[in-house]
């Protein structure tokens, strides 16, 4: 079937349509499902790696690939209508031991006890664990990374100025792949056009020889997905064989004839393409513990075979919705184990797949269309943390998709985010992509724009620009621990303007940027040589044409990311500076340094910390801090867009932080906005808990004087209301009427919002059996609220919570 990304569109508003029995059925079994541990995966892959040893690495990860494949236990669960299991539970974790093994290695017996993200370890799962460990010693990424790193730069690490943990000891994410290439070409499809190449290589010339070893992984792993498919096919022939219920025998006979045709080939119909849709994020889930794969935009991928269908009268509305609900199920059995510091950071399993919905199509119209809607119906049924949902918001948006995405939000779990298409379209341009490609971008993981064919290599670390300003304010000093962490840049006693204040900021974030961007260097070369993407290179645009994977910089458009975090704390303390040491002169300097060190211990410290507690504050439309907080983001866009990247493009910056406002805020010291030591900092691009007294217009506002356009990696605004701020039609309308002109008119890029009471949340924690499936809007994606760490859900409580729009 010939296929668009972007199909024109119907903008066919279909309301709710009630979900089905088996929908409720398999919800419940998931929402009771404990998350567990699986070590079959890594038996499997340390079996592969002892029996190609010598071989080149990206050979050896085809077929260690292919080997989990063919060799994993597959499940078809009762009631299910989309099938393919990433592991051996409802929600079970594989391990991936060639990325590291240190950490699991100690803490794996602490694992179900632990704070944040526990999981069953049953003493079969451990004991296998066990067994592989040692083979992996001294073999893995994360030993080669540490081991390859300045000790400049793990002092900056360690002391949480930056944390780069995922892609030290895990795999490559935040991609999106071209799902509708495989819908139309199947991976039968995708090895044809490795064999074509391969019939022209020349081995004798060295460049050619490493591209046929990319082209020789790839043939190898497309039949081991062929295999992995067929291998449902005969299991639903065998369950259809014994089945006795006339109805389910039939479906397992359909199931049966899908997983033999997809996606191996192309996708005959909706069912088969929504089947080939699920396969793909499962397959490169199984690849790699990386998060953040997404699926892009689904509405517009499915909606030539829905439409050919209904045209036939082959599937009806709510079998199409019935499916669609299958797929955020499926999702949301996929969860990766990381190390206790990652789990910090990224609290509550947030797995960050990502379906973006809406928007506009490549000639610039409306995009909506049926399966929107019924995308933003699934998301009402399911209503779990997977997956990250996301509307596309531009200025001839319905009102109806508008008014019906708002709905959804009031009713919680914090989804859709809407992001605004001009917005995001500019910062994809500031990233490298041409002006016509960014029409089709989609959002991968919480906030971060790509197109399909991009590997913008996202989560390139966490930096806390409220440290790089205590730096400033400290002659390069650690307030917790008295090390020199960054440059000198003087006594600030001595400085004699906020000039001085402001060129010292620079300084230290020249030197922490530097530093960031030497481990990403350093990660990016590490994975290419150790640890090739072979499976999710084949579907990714660049690939193929190139003979390179994606760690080796084969896709088309290439860039980093690192995440700027904090951005309220820096910028409230630059302006609490300005005001009580330079314009008011209320204090010294040197009173207001001894008063940070000693965490405004005494009744001078206290009353130095209330001045600056009342000082402007972010949040509040108060140009003079708003000014300070572009000027902290823009200075580390500079500093990010100065370094190139080993695969092409260069570094660029983004605005968020997922829950690392906790384990950075621990490591930080007192700052001068009058936060004390060890609390958390700011959430993303949002005002720091409780500071923004001037209703959320005045928050948008404030927001709004950032360069949106510069942040090629995204940006969170959090935004958190009563339920009964929005519980009238015309409040609802309001709601809908302000989030549009924040993202259309006032240049903001996305906005997500949170609707619950504070008393809701204290039940939940008071409570936890009876809110298991709560879902909070944590900070670019959602979690189950009692999954929480207990000093992250008291952050999310301490939010501001509006009370009118």
């Amino acid at each position: 079937m010939e296929q668009q990304t972007s199909m024109p569109a119907t903008n066919g508003y279909i309301p709710d349509i009630p979900m089905t029995e088996r929908i409720n059925r398999l919800r419940q079994v998931l929402v009771m499902a404990e998350p567990e541990i699986c070590s079959e995966r890594a038996v499997i892959v340390t079996g592969s790696y002892r029996e190609t040893e010598g071989q080149p690495a990206v050979i050896r990860r085809a077929k260690a690939i292919k080997h989990i494949l063919e060799e994993m236990t597959i499940h078809i669960w009762d009631d299910e209508l989309i099938v393919g299991n990433h592991a051996n539970g409802r929600r079970s974790a594989p391990i991936f031991p060639e990325w590291a093994v240190y950490w699991l290695e100690e803490q794996l017996d602490c694992i179900p006890t632990r704070p944040q993200d526990k999981m069953v370890v049953s003493d079969k799962v451990n004991r296998e664990l066990r067994s592989v460990f040692p083979y992996w010693k001294g073999r893995t990424v994360h030993d080669r990374v540490w081991g390859t790193l300045p000790d400049d730069v793990k002092q900056a690490r360690t002391a949480y100025i930056f944390t780069v943990d995922l892609y030290e000891r895990g795999s490559f994410g935040h991609l999106v792949y071209d799902t509708p290439m495989v819908l139309r070409k199947g991976f039968a499809g995708i090895a044809e056009e490795a064999r074509r190449h391969l019939a022209s290589v020349d081995e004798s010339r060295p460049d050619q020889f490493q591209r046929s070893l990319f082209w020789k992984a790839a043939l190898i792993v497309c039949e081991g997905v062929i295999a992995f498919a067929h291998r449902y096919a005969a299991l639903a022939g065998e369950k259809a064989a014994s089945e006795t219920n006339p109805a389910r025998k039939a479906e397992l006979l359909q199931i049966a004839e899908i997983c033999g045709h997809v996606p191996e080939k192309p996708a005959r119909n909706f069912r088969e393409a929504l089947q080939t849709a699920w396969f793909l994020q499962l397959l490169v889930q199984i690849e790699g513990n990386g998060n953040s794969v997404s699926l892009g935009r689904l509405d517009q991928h499915l909606y030539p075979y829905f439409a050919a269908d209904r045209e036939k009268g082959a599937i009806t509305l709510p079998a199409a919705q019935e499916l669609l609900d299958c797929l955020w199920i499926k999702l949301n059995e996929i969860i990766k184990c990381w190390d206790t510091e990652a789990c910090k950071v990224h609290a509550g399993f947030p797995m960050t797949q990502n379906v973006t919905v809406g928007g506009q199509t490549a000639d610039g119209k409306d995009a909506t269309n049926e399966l929107t809607y019924l995308f933003l119906n699934t998301q009402d049924h399911i209503r779990l943390a997977s997956p990250q949902f996301v509307c596309r918001v531009h200025k001839n948006t319905p009102r109806e998709l508008m008014v019906r995405a708002c709905e959804i939000i009031r009713n919680g779990g914090g989804m859709p985010a809407l992001f605004s298409d001009d917005v995001v379209m500019n910062s994809l341009v500031n990233a490298g992509v041409p002006r016509e490609k960014t029409m089709d971008y989609a959002i991968i993981g919480c906030v971060e724009p790509t197109v399909i064919g991009a590997f913008g290599r996202n989560n390139g670390g966490y930096f806390n620009l409220a440290r790089v300003v205590d730096c400033a304010l400290n002659d390069g000093v650690d307030r917790l621990t008295g090390k020199q962490l960054g440059v000198r840049t003087g006594d600030p006693a001595a400085f004699t303007s906020f000039e001085d204040v402001k060129n010292a900021v620079r300084i230290q974030m020249a030197h922490f940027v530097k530093l960031l961007a030497t481990e990403n260097s350093i990660i990016d070369v590490v994975q290419a040589e150790m640890a090739p993407h072979v499976l999710a290179s084949t579907i990714i645009p660049g690939c193929m044409e190139s003979g390179k994977d994606i760690t080796a910089g084969g896709a088309r458009y290439h860039w980093t990311t690192p995440f700027g975090a904090g951005i309220a704390t820096a910028s409230d303390s630059l302006a609490a500076v300005n005001r009580v040491v330079y314009e008011d002169k209320l204090f010294s300097m040197a009173e207001l340094r001894d008063a940070l060190n000693s965490n405004f211990e005494g009744v001078q410290g206290e009353r130095i910390r209330q001045t600056l507690l009342r000082m402007p504050k972010y949040g509040n439309d108060e140009p003079e801090v708003d000014t300070l907080a572009d000027f902290v983001s823009t200075l580390f866009f500079d500093e990010a867009e100065k370094y190139p990247t080993g695969r092409g493009g260069h570094m660029v910056g983004g605005l968020f932080t997922l829950s690392s406002t906790v384990p950075h805020g621990n490591r930080t010291g007192a700052t001068a906005d009058g936060r004390k030591a060890r609390e958390p900092i700011s959430d993303s691009i949002s005002p720091t808990n409780g500071v923004d007294g001037n209703g959320p217009t005045a928050v948008l506002t404030s927001a709004s004087k950032l360069k949106h356009g510069r942040c090629s990696g995204g940006n969170v605004l959090n935004l958190k209301f009563s339920p009964g701020a929005l519980a009238s039609a015309d409040s609802l309308e309001k709601f809908a009427s302000m989030l549009r002109t924040y993202l259309t008119d006032l240049g903001g890029m996305e906005v997500q919002v949170n609707v619950v009471s504070g008393k809701a949340l204290r039940e939940a924690q008071a409570d936890p059996d009876r809110h298991r499936d709560m879902i909070i809007r944590v900070a670019g994606y959602s979690a189950r609220f009692v999954e929480l760490a207990a000093d992250i859900q008291e952050d999310l409580i301490t939010r501001t919570e509006h009370e009118t729009v």
